[in-house]
């Protein structure tokens, strides 16, 4: 199954081992739970710290090739938003 999701911006947990494999759950602010799995905590650690930190920090626009269980096969990312600098400034003094 695919969706598409406009605002996509997971809080990502640390990797967890289950089954002989490292999971991530990447959970929306609507209380939604993705999970995706790896087969190494590297190959988990680069995606939290690649692709995945740009969509945690700033969020976008996203495909997600499902399967039962709400695990992640294949992610796209359509488009990231990344806020202007006087955006992000706006938004840290507001908070």
């Amino acid at each position: 199954m695919e969706i598409v999701i406009d605002n996509f911006k997971p809080k990502i947990t640390r990797p967890f081992k289950r089954k002989n494999e490292y999971w991530v759950k990447l959970i929306l602010p609507e209380g939604e739970e993705y999970i995706m799995k790896f087969k190494s905590p590297l190959e988990a650690e680069d995606a939290i710290y690649g692709m995945l930190d740009d969509l945690q920090v700033y969020g976008g626009k996203v495909k997600l090739k499902l399967r039962e269980g709400n695990v992640i096969e294949d992610i796209e990312v359509l488009e990231l938003y990344k806020p202007s600098a006087k955006e992000l400034l706006n938004e840290y003094f507001n908070d």
